[in-house]
């Protein structure tokens, strides 16, 4: 067991950029690290935070599906508001994520023709959506 594997990962990403990238001769080589390490960052932030920020947003979408009356798949949106990821582990968290975004870009697309006050709520939670997943990546 890794007791703290997203501080693991920003600790390897630290160390190839301040131990490994300076001692590379080649500007490919230190591109490629320098893009290898960012990765890395990228990937320790998400890691302790995906669950949460991804049930947030199935929370805030299920609302969105409830308030959604008169679109053409309100019943598919209702009963996603019902149901669960398989477990809370990432793939599956993903996977239930990932078809309420389908859900949404559908009703998005009817919201855009049929309540403006739906469409702006929508775009209210894309936007708190890209802010809970932004990436804090230091700069040089």
């Amino acid at each position: 067991m890794i007791p703290a594997p997203g501080q693991t990962l920003a600790d390897i990403a630290t160390r190839l950029a301040t131990h490994l990238l300076p001692e590379l001769g080649s500007e490919y080589g230190q591109a490629d690290a320098g893009l290898l390490a960012t990765l890395l960052l990228t990937i320790s932030q998400d890691y302790e935070r995906a669950v949460d920020n991804r049930m947030t947003d199935v929370e805030e979408m299920r609302d969105l599906f409830e308030s959604a009356t008169g679109a053409p798949n309100l019943n598919a949106l209702l009963e996603y508001t019902q149901s669960q990821p398989q477990s809370l582990h990432l793939r599956d968290v993903n996977a239930h994520h990932a078809q309420g975004f389908e859900y949404l870009i559908e009703l998005h697309t009817w919201a855009e023709h049929h309540s403006a006050d739906l469409d702006t709520e929508i775009w209210a939670f894309l936007r708190r959506h890209n802010e809970r997943n932004k990436f804090d990546i230091p700069g040089p």
